[in-house]
């Protein structure tokens, strides 16, 4: 980026660390961004810590997310530092929370989904043991089903010869270790449907990218407030998410993990 680029930039972000402020102030509580056009992941699990565990202490925490997941494990230990550095963890999903986004939003005290936020099956990526390759949890269970369904013997032996049994070893660990993890939810551990909630957030839809709603939550009887308090508040949750995307896309930025507090932004950008 240039010189004048990156004031732009900081220009930018010191007025969304304002609305960030802002919006905390009306929430009484501290606002926190986490928005990723990339993989959750262990480096930035780590900015993630570095950045909170410098706050000064929490006691409500409003996550504002935006992510399309990644690894489970990674959303995972972000739920668990929110929950020891603060006293109530709430989870803000203005726009999208997808799969491994999605474990840690149901993992927080309290969830709210904008008008337009939703959520989004776990479909974790699968490694294959052997190769250095990663495939889509959902696309090897479609093609289990295909070969399942198929009543053609050509088709099924060229489908049998194409699916790698390590690889279908690994999906078949993969969806286990994604209801294990579901399982260990507090609101769903304490739900009277617990089974019904796992197998919607792993088995029951068919796509990836398919909408979790604040109506499909209140099916499922999730005990989460799921709505802002007022038209006021939501309008500044969109103009701060409004904000972010558009830096993003400006200054083709990977990730923004910031807080109101002077110097905890981490950037990550795809030319780096």
């Amino acid at each position: 980026m240039k010189e004048t680029e990156i004031e732009d930039s900081i220009e930018v972000i010191n007025k969304l660390k304002e609305k960030l402020k802002e919006f905390g102030t009306k929430r009484n509580s501290t606002a926190m961004l986490f928005f990723s056009n990339g993989e959750i992941d262990y480096n930035k699990t780590f900015d993630f810590f570095k950045i909170i565990r410098r706050e000064p202490p929490i006691h409500d925490l409003d996550l504002i997310i935006d992510s399309g997941g990644g690894d489970i494990g990674m959303a995972v230990k972000i739920a668990e530092i929110c929950e020891h550095y603060s006293h109530k963890f709430t989870v803000i999903v203005p726009f999208l929370a997808k799969s491994a986004a999605t474990i840690i939003a149901l993992s927080a005290d309290d969830l709210i989904l904008g008008k337009v936020g939703e959520l989004g099956p776990i479909d974790p990526l699968v490694k294959h043991p052997t190769l250095d390759m990663y495939f889509p949890a959902s696309s090897i269970k479609n093609a289990l089903e295909f070969l399942e369904s198929s009543n053609d013997p050509d088709i099924r032996i060229t489908m049998a010869d194409k699916l790698d049994p390590l690889l279908i070893g690994a999906y078949i660990r993969s969806l286990d270790e994604s209801k294990q993890y579901l399982s260990e939810v507090r609101i769903i551990k304490n739900s009277d449907n617990s089974e019904e909630i796992i197998q919607a957030f792993t088995e029951k839809y068919m796509d990836h990218g398919y909408p979790i709603t604040h109506e499909i939550c209140k099916r499922l009887s999730l005990n989460f407030s799921l709505n802002l308090a007022d038209d006021e508040l939501e309008n500044l949750l969109y103009d701060i998410h409004e904000d972010v995307i558009e830096l993003m896309q400006d200054d083709d930025l990977e990730t923004i993990i910031c807080t109101p507090n002077n110097g905890h932004v981490t950037i990550y950008n795809y030319n780096q």
